[in-house]
């Protein structure tokens, strides 16, 4: 139902035929931002196509990144600088290759800083004509001259009886609705995946995967195994470390420290599915202080001392 009702309202939004426009879609981790960018960006550039075959030329460029009047900027998410908001200025000037619209996806615009924020509130003001901006964020704690020169979506996740799967399933996943709709198209069950996992070092071998494959780093042909052999790392992983002995935790924290001190937004991720799988087997004082060190991270703090007490907490639980 929620995915019927937003695809009414994109519709609804692209035969409005505006001059230009920005818009910002909004919605929290469960939910691929991207491909709902691209459901509407699909709207936008077929609305007037006549036949069916030249519609499904342009959603195949769109769906394999290779349209040349859509770009998609900040895939991973990171910071984008001021040198890539001025390139975007530049290229939104151009005219369309052979569109009726230019679109820049920008993705992780929490993450803007306040040089690059004020250059882009510049070109979103005023947007050339037939250029559509679409801003993808996770929250909308943004500054507030962003949110209010955009148009707004918000997107929100769809809950398990919505996608169809049991409560074990959903949380399993952490809800995310690409990777449950994937399980359920190649018709997985949890209990049929065979995958073991014996040392420290398997562990960790599977999270480092996961790290290289979210940077982009790893290109690999099934992601959804990888993701099942990483949530299923994370779960024992929260299962057995009170009962390992402290030379092995001294050894994991200071390989997880080492790979993931600078990948923050990962290290924020991996200490949020850890928490989830130890709520109800830890007390509520060390609940509190391990989301508290979770959190701090986003700060600046010595990540080094915030893992080491993090899994002090754990281990001693």
């Amino acid at each position: 139902m929620k995915l019927q009702k937003i695809t009414e309202k994109f519709k609804n939004e692209a035969n409005q035929d505006k001059v230009s426009a920005s818009y910002l879609f909004y919605g929290d981790k469960r939910v691929d931002l991207l491909s709902y960018a691209l459901m509407f960006s699909k709207m936008i550039m077929t609305k007037n196509i006549q036949t069916d075959a030249e519609k499904e030329k342009i959603e195949r460029l769109i769906d394999i990144s290779q349209h040349p009047d859509i770009e998609i900027i900040n895939k991973n998410n990171e910071n984008i600088k001021i040198d890539e908001v001025r390139e975007i200025i530049y290229s939104s000037i151009e005219s369309s290759f052979n569109s009726p619209k230019k679109i820049f996806i920008l993705c992780g615009i929490e993450n803007l800083r306040n040089e690059s924020s004020n250059a882009l509130l510049k070109i979103l003001e005023e947007p050339p004509k037939n250029v559509y901006f679409i801003l993808l964020s996770r929250t909308l704690n943004i500054i507030s001259t962003i949110k209010s020169r955009t148009i707004k979506f918000h997107l929100s996740g769809m809950n398990n009886d919505e996608l169809g799967v049991s409560k074990e399933i959903y949380y399993f996943f952490d809800g995310n609705e690409n990777d449950i709709l994937e399980f359920k198209r190649q018709n997985l069950s949890l209990d049929g995946i065979q995958f073991q996992v014996n040392t420290v070092e398997d562990i960790l071998q599977i999270i480092f995967e996961m790290k290289n494959y979210t940077a982009g780093e790893l290109a690999i042909k099934n992601n959804l195994d990888l993701t099942i052999k990483y949530n299923k790392s994370v779960e024992l992983l929260a299962r057995r470390i009170r009962f390992w002995d402290i030379e092995n935790v001294y050894f994991f924290v200071n390989e997880i420290e080492n790979e993931l001190k600078k990948e923050k937004e990962f290290l924020i991720n991996f200490l949020s599915k850890i928490i989830i799988n130890v709520k109800y087997s830890v007390n509520s004082e060390d609940l509190k202080k391990l989301i508290n060190l979770k959190n701090s991270i986003r700060n600046n703090v010595n990540v080094k001392s915030v893992i080491f007490n993090f899994f002090d907490i754990l281990q001693s639980s």
